[in-house]
């Protein structure tokens, strides 16, 4: 079964809106209304933005019609200010592992979690976790 990028972006951002270690308020989804048009990083403490990036689909079976699967990852960019420490960040990306790796709801599914330091900024300091996943 082929599924719809739509059916995958819903899964997987409500797969995000379900993680309870952080306040949702703190997350930028990709595109979504905000209140006054744009997203605020917070003054202190962690925040997130979530994407998600797509592979190159793949033949995964042939029957009245062929199926692909449709791989890719979820990308949560996480930040944190600097001068707060790392221990936050790196609290944030375990439960975000924990929530993410080996999670399946019908043809969606997550696979290994990663995180890659990404470093700092002007401001703040950045790491993101990589949730591998595949759909169909």
């Amino acid at each position: 079964m082929t599924v719809p990028f739509e059916t995958v972006r819903k899964t997987l951002t409500a797969r995000m809106a379900a993680f309870t270690g952080i306040d949702q308020a703190r997350v930028e989804y990709p595109n979504s209304p905000q209140p006054d048009g744009t997203f605020k990083p917070p003054a202190n403490g962690v925040w997130c933005a979530f994407e998600i990036q797509y592979a190159t689909p793949f033949l995964c079976g042939l029957a009245d019609t062929p199926t692909y699967r449709r791989p890719g990852q979820v990308v949560i960019q996480c930040f944190v200010r600097r001068g707060e420490g790392l221990g936050t960040i790196n609290r944030l990306a375990d439960g975000l592992s924990d929530h993410f790796q080996s999670w399946q709801a019908g043809h969606i599914e997550c696979m290994e979690v990663g995180q890659q330091l990404v470093g700092y900024y002007e401001d703040y300091y950045q790491t993101n976790v990589t949730v591998r996943f595949r759909a169909g």
